[in-house]
């Protein structure tokens, strides 16, 4: 048999589009399903959540590699470590709220101080389960584990990237917390995608040059053709990458249609390795006049304070505008509604943009 260890886990087209009309919690299961047909080690402890995770195929082939723990994380995240120290390649999924601040203290010893390969999913990650209150709203995952020595941290921009993160950590067991956000169900990755073990991708990128020759105020349009471009770089982590995209998409329209500057520059970088950050990253922001982090996660201690603290390593760092959710327990609400209401929908963020530009 082929070894294919040493090949990055890739999603072909097809499985894109099929991912895509899945919700995270689907996409989980049908990976699960997928490995447990080659990987005979393949383990998944649940905390009462396992019915829906459409594991039915998983069980099917792996019967006695589904291990439930009963509403006890704290013993999902002993069960689990006992698992990996043994060869198996765990996978631990659990609300995200749940699987990483109440979990907390054992996080630290199993999977931070012995190290041990298990690989934390988190469900309903950032204000998919709004609707139910603060409580299962994760909005502080991304900083407490990232604060964990050793603990790798992924954010998926969309389904394909999630299942590829998924296959990849099978075949390369490691402590790792995965966090699953599901938003607008948009496909980033129409032709496949390839496991990029940097993390970063961009995904959209504007620059025009103003049609200055049709601009009737000749001072206008003088100044306009001796401007300096402002360049914004915008970094977007998880799903909410589809809603930056579209706002970035709509800002440098509009800014090409008043002809407001001699040229836009706008680029979106989708980030999906949130610890540890490319180092790629640094050279990325070095031409920006203005970086913008977009996160479904509080603005304190996540993947924009991970931004600041690596620009700022590297010497003098341009602005960087942090956006995500408010320093404060929102009351209940849909999905939609409430990232609305902390800025994050497509016109928030475009509005954002413009302002920078």
């Amino acid at each position: 048999m082929l070894d294919t260890s040493l090949q990055p886990s890739c999603i072909s087209a097809e499985e894109s589009q099929m991912l895509a009309g899945m919700n995270t919690k689907e996409v989980f299961g049908w990976v699960m399903g997928k490995l447990a047909e080659d990987d005979e080690l393949l383990t998944v402890a649940v905390a009462d959540y396992g019915r829906r995770l459409n594991l039915d195929h998983f069980r099917e082939l792996r019967p006695d590699g589904y291990i439930q723990c009963g509403i006890a994380e704290q013993n999902l995240i002993e069960v689990a470590p006992a698992c990996a120290n043994e060869g198996f390649h765990v996978f631990a999924p659990c609300y995200a709220t749940f699987v990483t601040s109440r979990t907390l203290d054992q996080i630290r010893v199993n999977l931070g101080m012995m190290k041990s390969p298990v690989v934390l999913v988190g469900v309903a990650a950032g204000c998919e389960s709004a609707a139910t209150g603060p409580s299962h709203m994760a909005v502080e995952d991304i900083a407490v584990t990232r604060t964990i020595p050793g603990l790798s941290v992924f954010s998926p921009v969309d389904n394909a990237q999630l299942a590829a993160t998924l296959m990849e950590l099978a075949k390369h067991p490691r402590p790792a917390y995965v966090r699953m956000t599901s938003c607008d169900g948009v496909n980033l990755h129409p032709n496949g995608y390839v496991f990029d073990a940097s993390g970063v991708e961009k995904l959209f990128e504007s620059s025009r040059a103003a049609d200055t020759a049709n601009v009737d105020d000749v001072a206008v349009a003088e100044a306009a053709a001796t401007t300096q471009p402002k360049n914004v770089t915008v970094l977007a982590t998880g799903a909410i990458t589809s809603r930056v995209i579209e706002a970035a998409q709509r800002a440098a329209e509009q800014i090409a249609a008043e002809q407001a500057a001699a040229q836009t520059n706008i680029e979106v970088y989708g980030v999906s390795i949130v610890k540890p950050l490319d180092a790629s990253l640094t050279e990325i922001c070095q031409n920006s006049d203005v970086i913008i982090t977009v996160e479904e996660h509080s603005v304190l201690g996540g993947f924009g304070s991970a931004v600041v603290e690596q620009l700022s390593a590297s010497g003098p760092c341009p602005q960087v505008i942090r956006l995500g959710m408010p320093d404060t327990y929102l009351e209940a609400d849909v999905h939609h509604n409430i990232l609305a209401r902390a800025g994050l929908s497509v016109e928030g963020l475009q509005e954002v943009i413009l302002a920078s530009c």
